[in-house]
């Protein structure tokens, strides 16, 4: 794993497109950007993880998070592909609060803003960048804790090609091909596929409470309490899931600096569960999936509907265009991005006498709620260049918009047919921004990068459309508009040529997520009021780097007001600006060593604590520690990673139970064999040592899986 540290996102990365505007290549300790400027990777102030191709090919991944898994900063609940538990989190802070993009188009939902990770490419990718910290100055909204950049290939000389398989415990799968082509340097395409899907495994458990008017018992059970003092009676089953992703890629040079980009993406996800559990016996030993049991002190009761849990379809479409003129370092993008389907259905009440075979196949009525979102993109920036100074300005529009639509179903799996819709919510977002950034060179070591964005968001064409008792309620909502500066200032000092520190202070927002604003949902009424998150952040780190060595660290502050959070104010449940701030701070520590021509190893440490004026959250981990050590000596590559999180939700560790989401320690092996230069055979196990714990869902337990990789 490659770390790489550059400047307050880099200029090349000012409009969340420049990144690849001119295919910046990592060097050993250097990096390019847009403008093609060789940048020294110890003389700027920020933070960015970069993983390669090559690191992405040594472990097995099933998504983006996974590959993130072993990150400083980063926490990755080992959880169920496809879960929302699955989400990844940089600092404390969540999907949402983290901007990510494929070739710098964004794909945050415009519905929550968070991000489902099984719907982006694992394959065909040059690298991924993670920049942490505040870089609202540069990208505006979401960029708060952190801005992903996902940067996939293209076309290079001749033809080539890449074929990957794999298969897994609980009947994973995953089959990819990448083609690309260049002709006469002129033309450059590339075309991909990938597929990944599982059967599952348990991941979810229900529990209820105990009932204390004790009733006649049809069913009797051992059952295990759950931290919060309620009964585990059973889960759905196996969560199985499948995604699609297909790609596209069309380059064409004008002239030698003029160029033309598209690139498209096509992803579909599905999930369910299969093969409920029951923990609830009958006289005979038989499973039990409807009645009362007996438990101490009282009774539970429990229903066949109980068993079942959700299922979801989502598809994704990503665009993007850019245009690119190297010599004038002009450049432009417009993208689009377009969530067709992003909904889930849950099951109404069951018959009685389901079955566990019955559950599975059972398709009566039910709810499904159906969110697609859209979101459009253009951002156009020069930059210039002088003696001391490298100046970037631009100016970037957005819009992105939601239509949630719920339905009464009958046949709750089917989401396509008998469907009669009783809600409609919608709403739109809207960004004029323009920003500048300096980076001047002081002297020969210090470097000094100021950076300010004024944004203009309006929230408007909000409307809820509700049918209750036969009659539709219609209420529209008006617009609202707040603008936000966001200010960064960052200096490096280079104290040696191995060594150096730097210091960043800048401020973030996030706009109100759209559902927040303009849901009028059950008891959860709409708030056109609520107004955006904003973050003010501050870092400061060192780093040493030698050909063997590696080491940096960083302390980092970002407070944020405004939080929103749902409650009842005045009577009415709606999502609010918290009037405490939240605060999230810490430090980590990152040490890359090689030990020898065909050995190295690596470590990182990260202390976070976050608060509510004082108040500790305690879903975030306080303590995470990644650490392996690897072989590299052709034909053969062995890596072994190991993970420590401390536990959350530290008030249940007192019960040692099941949602108490304790600390756990997990070990990953990978051995990779290059049979020839273009044949690779792979196996791993994750969870060597078959860790049985609870984090958010049941954790997966030892998995196995092989693989091939053919390149040409």
């Amino acid at each position: 794993m490659k770390h790489s540290l550059y400047a307050a996102c880099l200029l090349c990365a000012v409009t969340g497109i420049s990144a690849t505007a001119a295919e910046p290549v990592m060097l050993d300790g250097m990096v390019i950007t847009a403008t093609r400027t060789l940048e020294d990777a110890q003389r700027v102030p920020a933070a960015v993880t970069v993983i390669t191709k090559e690191d992405l090919a040594k472990r097995p991944t099933q998504n983006i998070a996974d590959a993130l898994a072993h990150t400083v900063g980063v926490y990755r609940a080992p959880v169920a592909d496809g879960s929302l538990g699955a989400e990844l989190s940089v600092r404390g802070f969540g999907s949402g609060d983290i901007l990510v993009m494929i070739d710098g188009q964004p794909v945050n939902s415009s519905w929550n803003g968070s991000v489902d990770w099984q719907m982006l490419p694992t394959t065909g990718i040059e690298r991924i960048e993670l920049v942490k910290g505040a870089a609202s100055s540069l990208y505006g909204g979401r960029a708060v804790g952190a801005v992903m950049n996902i940067i996939t290939e293209k076309g290079g000389d001749g033809f080539a090609g890449d074929i990957r398989l794999s298969y897994g415990s609980n009947g994973t799968k995953r089959g990819a091909f990448d083609l690309k082509a260049d002709i006469e340097g002129r033309w450059t395409f590339g075309l991909g596929y990938e597929r990944r899907s599982t059967d599952g495994y348990p991941n979810y458990f229900f529990d209820v409470r105990k009932d204390k008017k004790a009733q006649t018992p049809s069913a009797f059970g051992d059952l295990p309490t759950s931290a919060r003092h309620r009964y585990i009676y059973g889960s759905p089953g196996d969560k199985h899931n499948e995604t699609d992703i297909a790609k596209l890629q069309v380059g064409y040079r004008l002239d030698d600096s003029r160029s033309l980009d598209y690139r498209f993406s096509h992803s579909r996800h599905t999930y369910g569960y299969r093969n409920p559990i029951s923990f609830l016996r009958d006289k005979d030993g038989n499973p039990v999936f409807n009645g009362t049991v007996a438990v101490p002190g009282g009774t539970v009761t429990v229903e066949p509907g109980d068993f079942l849990h959700y299922s979801g379809e989502y598809v994704m479409d990503v665009h993007r265009l850019q245009f690119s003129d190297t010599t004038n370092k002009l450049y432009a993008t417009l993208g689009y991005t377009h969530r067709d389907k992003d909904g889930y259905s849950t099951p109404g009440a069951a018959p009685s006498d389901l079955t566990a075979a019955r559950l599975n196949d059972w398709n009566g009525p039910g709810w499904y709620s159906f969110y697609p979102s859209k979101s459009y993109d253009f951002n156009i920036y020069k930059e210039w260049e002088t003696d001391n100074h490298s100046i970037v300005a631009g100016y970037h529009f957005r819009r992105e918009s939601f239509a949630q639509t719920r339905y009464d179903a009958e046949q709750w799996r089917d989401h396509k047919h008998g469907l009669t819709p009783y809600e409609y919510n919608g709403g739109k977002g809207t960004t004029h921004a323009v920003y500048i950034q300096d980076q001047y060179r002081v002297d020969d070591q210090l470097t000094v990068y100021t950076g300010l964005r004024w944004d203009r968001y309006t929230k408007s064409d909000g409307y809820s459309h509700k049918l209750s008792k036969g009659k539709w309620s219609e209420n529209d909502y008006g617009s609202g508009t707040y603008t936000q500066l966001s200010p960064k200032i960052a200096a490096e000092y280079s104290v040696s040529p191995e060594s150096t520190v730097y210091i960043s202070y800048g401020k973030a927002f996030n706009p109100p997520v759209l559902y927040q604003v303009y849901r009028n949902s059950g008891s959860t009424k709409p708030n056109p009021d609520l107004g955006p998150e904003r973050t003010t952040s501050v870092e400061a780190g060192w780093k040493w780097h030698n050909e063997e060595t590696a080491i940096e660290f960083g302390l980092f502050r970002a407070r944020t007001k405004g939080y929103s959070y749902l409650a009842t104010r005045n009577g009415v449940r709606a999502y609010y600006n918290f009037d405490n701030p939240v605060t999230r701070r810490g430090l980590e520590l990152s040490v890359t060593q090689q030990l020898h021509p065909d050995w190295s190893a690596y470590a990182n440490y990260t202390l976070q604590r976050a608060d509510d004026d004082g108040d500790t959250i305690y879903d975030i981990p306080r303590h995470l520690l990644h650490f392996g050590i690897e072989y590299n000596h052709r034909p053969w590559n062995i890596l072994i990673d190991s993970t420590y999180v401390s536990a959350r939700q530290a008030e249940d560790d007192i019960t040692g139970a099941l949602r108490s989401e304790d600390a756990f320690f997990l070990t990953d092996l990978s051995l990779r064999y290059a049979v020839t230069p273009e044949l690779t055979l792979q196996g791993a196990v994750t969870n060597l040592f078959d860790r049985q714990f609870y984090a958010v869902e049941a954790a997966r337990g030892r998995a196995y899986t092989v693989s091939m990789q053919y390149q040409f």
